[in-house]
């Protein structure tokens, strides 16, 4: 096995000639540390504010450079029931299997549809990480962002956020279709569980 390779990158694109025509087996590290503003570019879905700082190993399998790579960022989101501003960090693993656009062995541009264009490293050997970095940072937003596990939330009268004031609403009005399960916990002693 080829020893490997360890550089710094703060690009999602790789050049991968040299990994394409060595040996089977070969590898490259890479210690990420993307900045903000290549990472802004990925996705207006939500708000980058610190650089992906990881790392990114490339094996290069038979006919595949498979990619495993990690890393951590931050971005501004807004809490899901007080809608309060809030950062949230992020986590994201990747794995997968990129496939030359050309083939190596004759030089042409492969006719297989069937790969995700996504997945294909291009006839100039520039791996490029951008969009499935983009996809495990979508798969990696929480579906409800919380500024803090016991958020109390708005008043869904008033509208207050009852994380720093106290509501002065009266009681809502439960829908009799409803009120029967209120029932049921009355009935219940306290040191029940």
């Amino acid at each position: 096995m080829v020893p490997t390779k360890q550089s710094q990158s703060e690009s999602l694109q790789f050049n991968v000639a040299g990994l394409l025509s060595g040996p089977k087996g070969g590898t490259r590290h890479y210690e990420l540390r993307i900045p903000i503003s290549e990472m802004d570019q990925l996705d207006e879905a939500f708000d980058i504010i610190a650089p992906l700082v990881g790392d990114a190993r490339f094996l290069w399998t038979n006919e595949r450079i498979v990619v495993v790579a990690s890393g951590e960022t931050t971005i501004r989101t807004q809490c899901s029931r007080c809608l309060e501003p809030m950062e949230q960090p992020l986590s994201i693993a990747i794995e997968e299997a990129f496939v030359p656009a050309v083939d190596l062995a004759t030089g042409r541009i492969r006719q297989e549809e069937a790969i995700d264009p996504a997945l294909l490293i291009d006839a100039q050997h520039i791996l490029d990480l951008s969009e499935i970095m983009r996809q495990a940072l979508l798969l990696a937003l929480p579906l409800t962002p919380l500024c803090q596990e016991d958020c109390a939330g708005l008043c869904p009268t008033c509208g207050v956020n009852l994380n720093f004031e106290q509501c002065t609403c009266e009681s809502a009005a439960i829908d009799p279709r409803w009120a029967a399960l209120g029932d049921l916990f009355r009935d219940q002693p306290d040191d029940e569980s």
